[in-house]
Formats: structure tokens, sequence, C-alpha cells
């Protein structure tokens, strides 16, 4: 399917499920590898990952803006090297414990609603604290997420396991490890400890500062130097042919599941 399509899916089941929480008085945003986040205020643009290629990170991009996109430009899923998922959604949680232990309560289920305490002695919210609706009634131990699953009646077909495997293989692969230590040491004579290629825009994603300027400067030329993606993603491909090689009928069933998915969701929507 198309991003457009993708969007589309995961903003329908966005919408979906605020109507389910909704009943218990809650709403939220979510946040998806196809949804864009706005920001409040117009006149502060969020800061948006650059949505590129890993290892494609022009220079002047990098002496300007670091490894952000520039603010207040379109926006860009950047999901660096992996692939999205139109099943990566969740909601924001809010800052404050207790409304997000209610928010987990509503979507997940009741025993899902934990405030963290010190030390990893999380407390489960109280009976009194937990959501209801209008009728008093708690919601369902599977929560908006598993009721909503429940009238869409189409599920993913999950490959994330299957994707993590094939970036396991191409990580370990002698000739990724070794470009992988060439552009690592590179880093580091620059004065910047990174192990792996995503490491460095990961850490330095959400700011436009002199600090991840640097690392996105450093980043570009030890690119240059080491030559990765030359090799990484010549392997990366190779081993994604061979698992479409191995089972066609799965990749198939899974674009098959999303378009009955997003037909599903949108008859729901009345659309």
């Amino acid at each position: 399917m198309s991003n457009s399509e993708r969007e589309q899916l995961q903003q329908g089941t966005a919408a979906l499920l605020n109507r389910c929480i909704a009943d218990f008085g809650l709403s939220a945003t979510f946040s998806g590898d196809y949804i864009q986040q706005l920001s409040e205020d117009p006149d502060v643009p969020l800061i948006y990952q650059w949505g590129g290629r890993l290892g494609t990170l022009p220079r002047d991009q990098a002496e300007e803006y670091g490894y952000a996109a520039p603010p207040g430009g379109e926006w860009s899923n950047g999901a660096g090297i992996y692939l999205s998922s139109a099943e990566n959604l969740n909601p924001v949680m809010p800052s404050d414990p207790t409304e997000a232990a209610q928010l987990a309560a509503v979507m997940y289920g009741p025993e899902q609603g934990m405030i963290p305490g010190e030390g990893g002695d999380d407390q489960v919210l109280s009976s009194e604290l937990i959501p209801t609706d209008v009728e008093g009634n708690a919601p369902s131990a599977k929560g908006c997420y598993g009721v909503v699953e429940d009238e869409i009646g189409v599920p993913f077909v999950d490959l994330r396991d299957l994707t993590s495997d094939v970036y396991g293989l191409t990580f370990s692969h002698d000739a990724v490890k070794e470009k992988a230590s060439a552009w690592s040491a590179c880093m580091k004579d620059a004065g910047f400890d990174y192990a792996r290629f995503e490491e460095a825009p990961t850490a330095n994603a959400g700011a436009i500062s002199a600090d991840t300027i640097a690392v996105a400067l450093a980043d570009v030329e030890c690119t240059k130097e080491s030559r990765w993606p030359d090799t990484f993603y010549y392997v990366l491909a190779d081993y994604e042919q061979q698992a479409i090689d191995k089972q066609p009928d799965t990749f198939q069933s899974a674009l098959d599941g999303e378009r009955k998915r997003l037909e599903a969701v949108n008859t729901l929507l009345g659309k």
C-alpha cells in the first residue's frame, strides 16, 4: 500500500480507539509510523527527524540542521534503516503518572493501569481511580485496543519478527561488521562513541544544536570515508530477497490483510 493509504489506516484506527476511550471520558493523541505529530503552537513548529535513507544525509543539511528536517518543512517518515509498519501505533502518554495509568487501563485493560514506583516497584491503579463509562462499567479486560481489534476483524500479518531476523543477519555479516568498525573508529577519532550506524541519529534526534550538528557532520564524513551504505544495503537487500523467495505467500497475505483492514476501518467510520 502507499504511504497515504497506510496513513489512512493508522488515522482511522486511532479514530476508532478514541471513539472507544471517549466512553470512559478520555481522549488521546496517537503516534505512528505514518502519522505526523502537529505542534499545538503554529509559531513553534515541531522538529522532525530528517526522513531520508540513513547514510545519505547531505553535508549542507547536516551543517544547518544536524539530523533534523528543516523546521516547518514537509514531514517525512524517518524510519532510518528500518521498515515502517502500520502496526506501530501508540497513544502519547500523559506526563502525569496517574493519568498515564488511567489511559493504559482503558486502552489495554484495567490490569495494565500501573503507576511507576521507585526501583521498579509499580503500583496497581486503585479501583476507584479506574475510569468507568456512564453506566459505571470498568473497561473491558482486553481494553479498547482489544475491543477495536475485534470490531475491525482483520488482524495484521505480523512481519516484524521476520524483518528483525533479516536485520540481525545483516548486522552479523562479516563485511557489514568490518564497515561498522571502520565507521565507528572514524567517529571515535572525531570524539563520538557509537558502535552502529543508526545510534548517532537516534541519540541526536529532536534537536538542532551545535552538538547535534557536530555529530551529524562527523557522521557524514565517516560515512563517506567508510562507504558503509554500499555494503550494508547490498547485504540487506540480498537477505530481504531471500526472505521473500522463501515465503512469498506470507508477504502477499500481509498486503492483502492491510487492504482488507483499511476497508473494514473505513466501513466502521462510515466512509
